[in-house]
């Protein structure tokens, strides 16, 4: 089951905006774990702004179904000025391991 990573990236002066942008998304998009389970989300700040990474593992035959959901709640996102996302498909560790014909250390 594949691994979604969705980076987001924004100026401080533009955190109380983008807090209540991701309260209108939990509100629209309820956590669904029949396609996604949420592994973490973790906020820091640095000198250039703010970044928020959210990382969920995309139940079996839902991929397309997260990254329409990913995209959907990215997509309220899109006026606020200098608000800039990445998402990223990941293997999980044991996906990697079957990859090259190994299981991982014990």
């Amino acid at each position: 089951m594949p691994i979604i990573m969705t980076t987001m990236w924004y100026p401080i002066s533009k955190r109380i905006e983008v807090g209540k942008k991701f309260i209108e998304a939990a509100k629209k998009f309820p956590p669904d774990e029949t396609i996604a389970k949420n592994l973490g989300t973790g906020v820091m700040r640095d000198k250039h702004g703010a970044k928020i990474i959210v990382m969920s593992e995309v139940m079996e035959g839902k991929l397309q179904e997260a990254l329409e959901r990913a995209n959907e709640t990215i997509g309220l996102f899109n006026d606020i000025e200098g608000f800039n996302t990445r998402i990223d498909l990941m293997a999980t560790a044991l996906e990697a391991w079957e990859s090259i014909n190994m299981k991982p250390p014990e």
